[in-house]
């Protein structure tokens, strides 16, 4: 059982991942290039405003960081390991699942990946939204914190709603699911509007789309891979 579930995951993240990378070439990589030129036009545009004698190391600076970027081909194929590598590890964790319950297929898939996108991107995403570069943020460390806590009670209380039928258990689930939106996500202490923040929206609906083709597609080829290489065992 321990040999399909990692073949099963291996595949399924591997597909996943590649669709995946597609996927975020047409919906969210424009987005992101667009933001990208907003904000050195604007800094330019700072720039270009300020006094030459305090301009000088802002200039310098500002040389520096494109003399740092990435050419677009290895900037892909970063991507592309990092969303393979993803892929598999939410796999692992997909494909264990289906397997413990017991019922395989891709429909189960499909629901076991309707869940994912549930609690690793929607319940996160109401209180941190995915962001364009350029837009303000709170603390790097506080968002970490807040978006593990929020993933980590999201699986906790739907799977106290899905898999018990005592209302006390499924009373807990709901509070779960509830408490991090009480408390809060961290917002930045000063948001200063700017042309980056126009494709905010935008961003938002295209990271969405992204990340629910994926979830719905490594769900749906776990079901289906699980189901193959267990039965073939």
């Amino acid at each position: 059982m321990i040999r399909s579930i990692l073949i099963a995951a291996l595949m399924a993240g591997t597909v996943a991942g590649i669709l995946f990378t597609g996927i975020q070439r047409i919906q969210v990589t424009p987005l992101i290039a667009e933001a990208e030129l907003l904000e050195n036009r604007s800094e330019t545009t700072h720039m270009e405003e300020t006094p030459i004698l305090d301009s000088i190391p802002h200039r310098h600076s500002h040389i520096h960081v494109h003399e740092d970027e990435q050419p677009p081909y290895l900037r892909l194929l970063l991507t592309l390991i990092a969303n393979i590598l993803a892929g598999i590890g939410f796999a692992l964790v997909v494909v264990s699942g289906i397997a413990l319950t017991g019922h395989k297929g891709w429909h189960i898939g499909l629901l076991w990946g309707l869940a994912g996108f549930f609690v690793f991107f929607v319940a996160p995403s109401l209180g941190l939204k995915p962001k364009v570069p350029g837009t303000a943020a709170a603390d790097l460390y506080m968002q970490q914190i807040w978006w593990i806590s929020t993933v980590v009670s999201s699986a906790l209380g739907l799977s106290l709603l899905v898999f018990t039928r005592k209302t006390l258990f499924k009373g807990i689930g709901l509070l779960l699911l509830i408490c991090p939106h009480v408390v809060g996500a961290p917002t930045p202490e000063h948001v200063t509007p700017n042309a980056v923040e126009q494709l905010s929206e935008h961003f938002i609906v295209a990271a969405a789309i992204a990340n629910g083709l994926f979830w719905l597609i490594l769900g749906s080829l776990s079901g289906l891979f699980i189901a193959k290489y267990s039965s073939d065992s």
